[in-house]
């Protein structure tokens, strides 16, 4: 017969039992709401993107301190800096070109989650899918594909360790999966590392070529990449978020200062046929992608350090010792309709 001892005992077990088996429950639970966030519901029409004018305009994410703070908005080229119209699509990074409009948010609550939506010019929804962590990238190509890049894991480009997902996708269409999957060239030698990662798609104008940033270790290169044959053959080195000129002969990118830490980076601008790279240094540095407001002026967002999550978009003339000059106070992430 069992004491009293063994009986205490043996509850002792069973409730340690069910706490063990009640955390592994919660745990694979967190994990499950972690790796498979629901995504954020869409806005169906969403008021005001059918107004955004086709041409003439930059579109952009308002950061003013005001109720449409998150807003895609837009305004006039002839007058950038003056009056905007909000719409009702709350973006983190969004990009509009042609006939649609891509837009990357966060869903900040107990269980942060990410979202991917593409919106035709009319504002009807195209796609959606859930993004694997924050968003940070994205682009539309002229023949109707989408870019997108989301962190993984970490923080930003300057945190070891973070791993990315870039994905390219004909929206109700052919999805070209995630771009590390795709065979990386490096001197004719195909790149096996495991820590590889791609980013920040730009497109040309054909259906089949785009550029992107492929990494592995502290090595980052340019990359051309063929939709057609799945590879990524590199054409530069120490070059970040690519970003191809209207007229197709330019691509400018992020270039990181030597020894810098923490990163900072500078503009360089490669011509696509001499094969000749231009330096345009900056005193403060950036960290963005780059949008053409022509063939000749380029664009990025400096957010204001005395402010979180406030930005302005600069704007830069490539000549010899120009300076940033600004377009458009307290925004980010603009694309030009043209």
């Amino acid at each position: 017969m069992k004491s009293k001892r063994q009986y205490i005992l043996a509850a002792l077990v069973v409730v340690a039992v069910l706490i063990a088996g009640g955390f592994a429950v919660n745990s694979f639970m967190g994990f499950q709401e972690r790796t498979q966030a629901p995504a954020i519901v869409a806005q169906q029409n969403p008021e005001g993107i059918a107004q955004i004018p086709l041409e003439g305009a930059v579109v952009f994410r308002d950061t003013r301190a005001t109720d449409n703070y998150g807003k895609v908005a837009w305004a006039p080229l002839d007058s950038p800096n003056g009056s905007r119209t909000d719409t009702g699509l709350s973006c983190d990074r969004v990009y509009r070109t042609g006939g649609m409009l891509s837009c990357l948010s966060a869903l900040r609550d107990m269980n942060t989650s990410y979202d991917s939506t593409v919106y035709s010019i009319g504002g009807h929804l195209l796609a959606e899918r859930a993004l694997p962590g924050e968003p940070s990238r994205t682009r539309v190509s002229p023949t109707g594909m989408v870019g997108v890049t989301a962190f993984i894991t970490g923080e930003s480009y300057d945190f070891v360790g973070f791993s990315t997902e870039t994905v390219i996708a004909v929206p109700g269409g052919t999805n070209y999966g995630n771009l590390q999957d795709f065979d990386i060239l490096i001197g004719g030698t195909k790149l096996t590392a495991e820590d590889r990662n791609v980013w920040g798609v730009t497109f040309a104008k054909d259906a089949q070529t785009f550029y992107a940033t492929a990494a592995s270790g502290k090595q980052t290169w340019l990359v051309q990449g063929s939709l057609r044959d799945k590879t990524l053959t590199a054409i530069g080195e120490n070059a970040e978020c690519p970003s191809i000129s209207p007229d197709g002969k330019l691509i400018a990118y992020k270039k990181r200062r030597a020894d810098s830490d923490p990163a900072q980076w500078d503009i360089a601008v490669l011509d696509i046929e001499k094969k000749t790279e231009t330096l345009y240094p900056l005193e403060a540095g950036f960290d963005d992608q780059l949008e053409w407001l022509d063939n000749n002026t380029l664009l990025f967002g400096q957010p204001r350090e005395e402010t979180p999550g406030d930005a302005d978009i600069f704007s830069l003339d490539l000549v010899p010792g120009a300076s940033p000059k600004m377009f458009i106070e307290h925004a980010w992430s603009p694309s030009i309709q043209r």
